[in-house]
């Protein structure tokens, strides 16, 4: 039954793109080519706005199911993520996580592409490229034996500038946190290149920044930020060892990530 249901999906999805692409509000560019996929996989997409889950189904240009946290939502997405399929998760609650994890497993055995948001929740923090990422996707990539493609969103004004990574495999004997700091490490890195190659990204400030994540927060008024901010994972990842880091030359637009990047 579930794979009718995959299917109906898949032929919904045209429907589903001409419905994002009329609240579609930047010109997207792409830093590299999606890798070529002979198979279904995970896309581990960062998260940063309301944009996200619609400009990544454009870009990835495949019918994939979307792992959404339970919250307040538009009417208008909740008809739109029902076009999609969902896998919807409570993320404080145990049992949830674990049927939703089970679903995303059986999804993919299907066949089904997925998207995923492994920081959990929106990273609006002035200087982290990443927040620290949610170990269930390895487990789910491991159990159902598919890649997970590192995907970065990164905003201006009027653009939206997009990353690919290579796609990571997941053995039976690969050390979970030694993986999901690999993860960590090539979306970080992504981010890190777009901001280097593209000079009109990134805060000369700051207070710039909070400029800019309040207008996000206030763009989605259903958005209750405070539980959001309440779901971060709590453990650390530190970003200042990568090589990326090194080769990379200030300028004036991220600098002030440079200088707080060792202070949190």
């Amino acid at each position: 039954m579930k794979r009718i249901i995959i299917i109906i999906h898949k032929l919904l999805y045209p429907v589903l793109l001409l419905m994002f692409r009329t609240f579609k509000a930047h010109n997207i560019t792409f830093y590299n080519e999606m890798p070529q996929l002979d198979e279904n996989a995970i896309f581990a997409v960062n998260h940063s706005c309301k944009y996200d889950i619609p400009y990544t189904c454009e870009v990835v240009k495949r019918s994939s199911y979307v792992l959404i946290g339970k919250q307040p939502l538009e009417f208008i997405d909740r008809i739109a993520f029902w076009l999609n399929g969902t896998v919807w998760v409570d993320r404080k609650n145990r049992n949830d996580k674990k049927k939703a994890t089970s679903k995303m497993i059986d999804l993919l055995k299907k066949g089904a592409n997925l998207f995923m948001f492994p920081e959990g929740t929106w990273n609006l923090t002035p200087s982290k490229p990443m927040l620290p990422l949610y170990w269930g996707i390895i487990d789910i990539a491991r159990n159902a034996k598919k890649p997970i493609v590192p995907l970065i969103l990164e905003y201006t004004d009027k653009k939206c500038y997009v990353a690919f990574g290579s796609p990571m495999y997941i053995s039976q004997d690969d050390n979970k946190g030694g993986k999901i700091k690999e993860l960590a490490d090539s979306m970080a890195a992504l981010k890190w290149q777009i901001w280097e190659k593209y000079l009109d990204t990134g805060y000369n400030s700051e207070e710039e920044w909070k400029v800019e994540a309040s207008r996000r927060v206030a763009d989605y008024p259903k958005l209750d930020y405070e539980y959001e901010c309440s779901v971060i994972r709590k453990e650390t990842f530190y970003f200042d060892d990568f090589v990326d880091l090194d080769k990379i030359e200030p300028f004036s637009t991220n600098a002030f990530l440079f200088s707080k990047r060792n202070h949190d």
